[in-house]
């Protein structure tokens, strides 16, 4: 085996946070150049006055920024690669590594961790002779190491070890503080990190040390999530200086961008006074099509975060307008009580949503009126409210779920539904998993809110809307944990865990994520403490997802 080292600053590409990428999605994330289209939706969309307006100009600057890469890369060699860190912008524990070889060869790399658990290593399937490596996981303030292993197609091998030198984190994260780690019960998959999504301010990504390997340079609001093609969806803003939330984009872990939305700052609506205004408030669910279900204001100067529209995701046309107001007797709205601080009425607050293929509907949260829903995507009726039965008029008292068992407890200010496997084999059930903030806004038990937060399941029977807590945990932790707003609550597959996070703890001066196992015992097997952040910048969610996840990795690509 032939082996060299070489030490190298990395190359670092300013591209300005004020630019935005353009790009036209086209199902499987590759990038297509589309001439400007002028005027509002038209045709096939429908009547939305502030619809997302695709991005124009900034996939031709990408386009230029790859060639120029491209250029500056050529005659790279293994003992002597290209080397660029954050390429996009956007990633700056991120790099770029470029070099060709004579022969056909597939290439392997690992990020060396702290010790051998926190790793992280990709393989570039297939053999090529031009090789461009993207690079994720690297340590912050930190000299990293980074090998390479180039294997031709009879077997030879040999290797090259860089070093990346990155600079510190941006002022303002959060210390992370490790309590409890048991990586046997975890079960982590390959690459697997912990994702911090905040309510403003930077997204990260933490080791099982608490050494962050992912941080976005731009700002971001409550929607990160990875997509059915491996991207990530993230919400942000064109400057992390500006007022609003007015970018929605669709990026790979390096920071490349496949697509993006300029979001409307007219109706952008401010939640919390340590927030910025943003029109997509809080969740965004990917439809089968591939088009977007976004939770949006409707602009009207009069209410807020009550409405959803259906974005086509290769023309930015509203397909679909979901407003639920729609839905509920016009008092339950129009005598809302008005904020003050706005003056806007911010009945339901809809603070998540998922597509449900198995029947074509979509399961709702509403804070607000401590609440969660489903209903039929087509014909926008309600199939069923889980909620306490105190204050709904004849007509909706009839898709009340109606709960048993002693310790049954209707969820009050809940965040993050979420449907959960077929557990019990029944077609007739529905399984869902929420976090139960447990504050009460509209109905609720009064005499223990306020005395804890817990992640719950539920199993509603859609037949004959009976309903039972099948497991809960947050209750024995009291009042340290009680988390009066934001927070989440995810199923581990790998695991079968529940990863939960109390994102508002101590007046929303701690962010806590505690993994723990889905059974009687509810072990806790993990929990990670977030403290000294910007006021604001607490965890909204915590989630998990593979920072290579043989998606994006596997299509990435300069060279058209």
């Amino acid at each position: 085996m032939k082996k060299t080292n070489i030490v190298i600053v990395a190359i670092i590409t300013v591209f300005a946070a004020s630019v935005v990428f353009i790009a036209v999605w086209n199902g499987n994330g590759d990038q297509e150049v589309e001439e400007s289209q002028e005027g509002p939706n038209t045709a096939e969309g429908v009547d939305y006055n502030y619809p997302p307006e695709r991005a124009k100009e900034l996939l031709r600057e990408q386009e230029e920024l790859e060639a120029k890469i491209l250029a500056e890369s050529g005659g790279g060699t293994l003992d002597d690669p290209y080397v660029n860190l954050n390429p996009y912008g956007r990633s700056p524990l991120s790099a770029l590594v470029i070099f060709d070889t004579e022969e056909s060869a597939q290439v392997s790399f690992t990020v060396q961790g702290k010790d051998s658990e926190t790793d992280i290593s990709s393989t570039i399937e297939g053999y090529r002779t031009h090789h461009e490596l993207p690079i994720v996981g690297l340590y912050a303030s930190y000299t990293n190491t980074v090998e390479i292993v180039v294997e031709t197609e009879t077997g030879e091998t040999t290797t090259n070890t860089l070093t990346i030198v990155t600079e510190r984190l941006p002022s303002g994260m959060p210390a992370i503080e490790i309590k409890e780690a048991k990586p046997e019960k975890m079960h982590l998959a390959e690459n697997e990190l912990t994702f911090y999504v905040p309510s403003t301010r930077h997204a990260f990504a933490f080791d099982i040390n608490g050494d962050v390997r992912w941080y976005g340079a731009g700002f971001n609001s409550h929607i990160l999530q990875e997509l059915d093609n491996g991207n990530l969806l993230y919400l942000s803003k064109d400057d992390n200086s500006g007022s609003a939330y007015n970018r929605l984009l669709e990026i790979d872990y390096i920071g490349k961008l496949y697509n993006a939305f300029e979001i409307s700052e007219e109706a952008a609506e401010q939640e919390a006074e340590d927030l910025e205004s943003t029109l997509i408030h809080h969740d965004v669910a990917e439809l089968p099509s591939g088009n977007l279900l976004m939770t949006v204001n409707d602009g009207g100067g009069e209410y807020m975060e009550d409405m959803m529209i259906e974005v086509d995701r290769k023309t930015g046309k509203v397909l679909k307008v979901i407003d639920l107001k729609d839905l509920f007797p016009s008092e339950v709205y129009e005598e809302y009580e008005v904020r003050d601080d706005y003056g806007l009425r911010d009945w339901f607050h809809q603070n998540s949503v998922v597509y449900d293929e198995s029947d074509d509907s979509i399961i709702i949260s509403g804070r607000h009126q401590d609440t969660v829903m489903k209903i039929d995507y087509e014909t926008e009726e309600i199939i069923w409210i889980l909620a306490h039965p105190e204050g709904w008029n004849e007509e909706m008292a009839a898709y009340l779920v109606e709960g048993g068992g002693d310790d049954f407890k209707y969820p009050a200010a809940q965040h993050d539904a979420r449907i959960l496997p077929d557990f019990d084999s029944n077609p007739a059930t529905i399984d869902v998993l929420l976090f139960d903030n447990n504050t009460v806004v509209t109905r609720g038990d009064e005499e223990s809110a306020g005395e804890y937060s817990a992640a719950t399941h539920y199993r509603i029977n859609e037949e004959t809307l009976g309903a039972e807590i099948v497991w809960t945990y947050g209750e024995e932790l009291g009042e340290d944990y009680f988390t009066r707003i934001i927070s989440s609550a995810r199923y581990l597959e790998e695991s079968d865990n529940i990863l939960i996070d109390f994102g508002h703890a101590d007046d929303g001066e701690r962010s806590s994520f505690v993994e723990v196992t889905h059974d009687e015992q509810s072990e806790r097997v993990f929990e990670a403490e977030m403290t000294g952040f910007r006021t604001g910048a607490w965890a909204y969610r915590g989630v998990r997802h593979q920072i290579y996840n043989d998606l994006w990795e596997e299509r990435f690509t300069l060279e058209q």
